[in-house]
């Protein structure tokens, strides 16, 4: 037995993620977090960086993630993005056209984006290489002076090429044209560009020829023809009309005279001609025709998100320290309740709370207290100068012992010592977020990147459904 996921599918669940984010329902969020200020080692002692471990979808993996996190931001609607493969229009390149009943389409370089940001579908390409950049706008498919037919799809927007635009990837977008009642309407609420797009989806719907038949290709030439045989094309659409082509007494190409509308299932009958058993199918469009929803026709199974953590974002945001963990979190909880998080921003350290210390402890010391069965290590992640606590965390590697009052705490650089307040609740600063609930949906280890007061850090994930 045989079966597949269909891109439909993938695309879907890129929708649903980025609803999740854009449109979350009540008491929904998700968070980026971010973690591990500890070395790639697997010992206390060996504080030098090795290759980032390879992250694994297990048990272990996730909870040790988890006990990683320092901070946590927010993602809102204009941190999300359908994105899809980037492909550059450079002339001499070959571009693959459209064909509907490939199976591996979305692998292929069948769209571009151009040098002015615009983003075109290959109808049709004389298999050579393109040397004609396309600048047009047109609503119908249009061919260059290189034989190339280009479908005009769409402009990326500079904001959306600032925040999801890589080497590697590009934003894609569809506007829901049946959201606004009328033009007017969509004017007032789209932003320039996206009334732009709009307005081309919106014209590329309502086309004469919208799901009309762009191309028919022989599938066999047949034999025995004469002279061009009649080409009947039948199915649930209306209007097209082709014309054979014969040669050494095969059906050699058939053309297009008129490609009809609203086509979405064909069937090619050749008749005639003295010959027999040529036959031919149709390359049907999308659903609605070439250009109305880009996020399907271009294959948007992959979601970008973007977020920037911007100085210490009230404190929450760890400065003076580096991580090497990004993780993408959805409904986490506020610490020792159910209630799940809609801040901004969340702390995710605990912090020890000191009667007293005999000087500073810095950031990324190990501290200890006790030993043997009441060892208890972790890693200092912040020194608060303001509160004087000691942010930390802990792992597989520092164990998970329990700091308890009475004995001292010692810094395994600095030297320093703390005495502990007298009650554990007291001397335990909770954290601002459960960073055991909630689900771990991304994990992606990284070399280490410092955090200053001064410093921007733009994080980019591309998520592939």
């Amino acid at each position: 037995m045989t079966a597949i996921v269909t891109s439909k599918f993938r695309t879907l669940n890129a929708e649903n993620f980025k609803d999740d984010i854009n449109t979350p329902v009540s008491g929904s969020s998700v968070f980026v977090a971010i973690g591990k200020t500890d070395a790639w080692s697997n010992a206390v002692s060996d504080t030098t960086d090795a290759e980032p471990f390879t992250p694994y979808d297990t048990i272990d993996s996730l909870v040790e993630s988890r006990e990683n996190m320092f901070a946590l931001k927010k993602l809102n609607a204009a941190d999300v993005s359908h994105v899809v493969p980037r492909h550059t229009w450079t002339t001499g390149t070959s571009y693959v056209r459209w064909d509907s009943n490939d199976a591996d389409m979305f692998d292929y370089a069948f769209y571009v984006i151009t040098s002015e940001f615009k983003v075109y579908k290959c109808i049709f390409s004389p298999a050579t290489g393109s040397t004609q950049e396309p600048t047009q706008t047109l609503t119908s498919p249009t061919a260059e002076s290189d034989l190339y037919i280009w479908k005009y799809m769409y402009t990326v927007a500079v904001a959306d090429a600032e925040k999801f635009l890589t080497t590697s990837y590009m934003p894609v977008k569809t506007i829901n044209v049946e959201t606004y009642g009328n033009d007017a309407a969509a004017e007032a609420a789209l932003s320039e560009g996206d009334y732009a797009q709009y307005l081309n989806q919106k014209a590329s719907r309502d086309s004469s020829t919208a799901a009309g038949i762009e191309r028919i290709e022989v599938v066999t030439g047949g034999t025995g023809y004469t002279s061009a045989p009649s080409v009947y094309v039948t199915g649930a659409g209306t209007g097209a009309t082709a014309t054979a082509t014969v040669s050494g007494g095969s059906v050699t190409a058939i053309a297009v005279t008129a490609k009809g509308t609203d086509y979405s299932t064909v069937h090619i009958k050749i008749e005639g001609g003295g010959g027999s058993d040529a036959a031919a199918r149709a390359v049907l469009s999308p659903e609605n025709g070439h250009g109305t929803d880009p996020v399907k026709e271009l294959g948007g199974f992959f979601s970008a998100v973007n977020t920037l953590l911007d100085g210490s974002g009230g404190g929450d945001l760890t400065v003076g320290n580096d991580f090497r963990q990004i993780t993408l979190v959805k409904n986490p909880f506020n610490f020792g309740t159910s209630v799940v998080s809609t801040s901004a921003t969340l702390k995710a350290t605990p912090a020890l709370s000191f009667s007293a210390t005999t000087s500073s402890f810095v950031v990324d010391e190990l501290i200890t207290q006790g030993s043997g069965a009441t060892l208890a290590q972790a890693y200092v992640v912040e020194v608060d100068s303001g509160t004087g606590y000691i942010h930390y965390q802990q792992n597989s590697k520092t164990g998970y012992g329990n700091f308890i009052p009475g004995t001292a705490v010692v810094g395994g650089t600095s030297g320093a010592q703390g005495t502990p307040k007298t009650t554990v609740s007291a001397f335990v600063i909770s954290p601002e977020v459960d960073v055991h609930s909630g689900d771990v949906i991304f994990l992606e280890n990284r070399n280490p990147i410092d955090r200053t007061a001064s410093q921007i850090e733009d994080i980019k994930i591309i998520i592939e459904f």
